[in-house]
């Protein structure tokens, strides 16, 4: 005949009988200090969750005189034993799923559940209780601000091994570990997207050092080769200037603008810059002397102090500043100013791929450019497009107006040459006059 709990009377007054036999002051001060000791030990364990865990399951193991206990949390649809103690150790990291089990009752329900038969009882999964050899159980939920983080069960092989004083004691801990865990759980999360910040950190670090190591290897080494392309008269062909280019090694697969690009994410394009106008300019004493030597410069190199020393040793009458950047000038006085100061060296200014855009449009308005060179899309099929011709017209006039000389970039047919004179375009480049070449074979253009 069993008890109201299913209990067999024998192993309930046994039970009974142990417990009415033992002093109630005697036990109460047990109970006292193992709370204590308990509190004191799950503290002494600070944010650690894996430390936390293990205490609690020991604790409570021997707070209940069970046979095992386990602390189990809940991912996605499973119940995983992340701390099992006793009986229940060699089944730690022991998943199994959250519906039909009685830990994932207690975790919908947010109750103490007591088990005192898992042979007869419905809410249980009767199978994983015969792997872990679980007869009897008591699961607690632990939560902290409504949140259930886990869910903490003691186990024993034995039918109704529990009983009301066992469903106290783990009622009494459970708020106490369910805020410890969670308080040890957000840290761990936290420390863990902090660390995962510092890993993507030095990640990022370690990159842009490599970029800038590369980069500098490649202006310390030098390791680009320079070419010049004639820029002509388009009635007479005869050379007035030559564009000095800079190229880079093919064999990295990058364009001259990838290693610009990279340059000022490195923090070094100022830099880049000024060591590709000084290979340059290197050539001058070659060009013809009644040619000028045109030098890519971006407006933010223009205004350093740096550039101005670079080019105040040259013959400054004979270099034209060909400022190339498309991006907003945010301080056009600072540019003007230097542009100015510059001029009094004798430098000369071209403004580049005029008609391609309002940037290019602004540094004509603004600075006053001594040569005005057109976009090569303007010049690609003019002779067959009414539109370019009607708009390479007015930027002409313009030009003749202001008293600046108009390069055509691009000149790769006859039809766009003979289209360009017709307009009274004096100047033009482009592989029809003449390809980029390296220095000693520009001489090829000069007979």
């Amino acid at each position: 005949m069993a008890n109201g709990n299913g209990t067999p009377p024998s192993i309930a007054n046994l039970r009974d009988r142990r417990r009415r036999d033992a002093p109630a002051t005697g036990l109460d001060a047990e109970l006292l200090a193992q709370i204590v000791t308990t509190q004191s030990e799950i503290a002494g364990a600070g944010l650690d969750p894996k430390k936390v865990v293990d205490i609690v399951t020991r604790r409570m193991q021997e707070m209940t005189r069970s046979a095992g206990a386990v602390v189990e949390i809940a991912i996605d649809d499973e119940m995983t034993y992340w701390s099992a103690g006793g009986s229940a150790k060699p089944h730690e990291g022991l998943r199994l799923p959250i519906d039909g089990s009685l830990s994932g009752l207690c975790v919908k329900l947010g109750t103490v559940l007591r088990c005192d038969d898992s042979d007869t009882d419905p809410r249980v999964n009767r199978a994983a209780c015969r792997k872990v050899g679980l007869r009897s159980a008591i699961v607690v939920p632990l939560q902290c601000a409504g949140t259930t983080v886990g869910v903490l069960k003691v186990l024993s092989p034995q039918p109704a091994a529990y009983d009301s004083r066992d469903v106290a004691i783990l009622e009494m801990f459970s708020a106490f570990i369910g805020a410890s865990l969670h308080h040890a759980l957000e840290h761990a999360r936290l420390r863990a997207q902090l660390d995962a910040n510092d890993v993507a950190r030095n990640l990022r670090t370690r990159a842009h050092e490599a970029l800038r190591e590369r980069v500098s290897a490649l202006i310390d080494g030098e390791h680009f080769v320079n070419r010049f392309q004639p820029i002509v008269d388009l009635r007479t062909r005869k050379i007035v200037g030559v564009e000095g280019l800079t190229r880079f090694d093919a064999a990295a697969g990058e364009t001259r603008a990838d290693v610009f690009e990279e340059a000022a994410r490195a923090g070094l394009g100022t830099e880049l810059e000024l060591a590709c106008v000084r290979r340059i300019l290197l050539a001058l004493p070659r060009i013809p002397p009644n040619a000028y030597l045109s030098i890519n410069v971006s407006p933010a190199t223009v205004v350093l102090a740096a550039f101005e020393e670079v080019v105040a040793s040259n013959a400054c009458e004979r270099i034209v500043v060909e400022l190339t950047e498309h991006a907003e000038v945010l301080d056009y006085a600072a540019l003007i100013d230097r542009v100015a100061a510059l001029r009094g060296l004798g430098l000369r200014f071209a403004i580049d791929d005029a008609g391609a855009g309002f940037a290019s449009l602004r540094h004509v308005l603004r600075l006053v450019p001594e040569i005005i060179k057109m976009d090569v899309s303007l010049t690609h099929e003019i002779d067959v497009i009414a539109r370019k011709r009607q708009l390479a017209a007015a930027i002409a006039m313009f030009a003749r107006d202001s008293g600046a000389t108009l390069v055509a970039e691009g000149v790769e047919t006859a039809g766009e040459l003979e289209t360009l004179v017709a307009l009274g375009v004096p100047c033009g480049q482009g592989y029809l006059l003449g390809r980029p070449v390296p220095l000693d074979a520009l001489s090829e253009y000069l007979r």
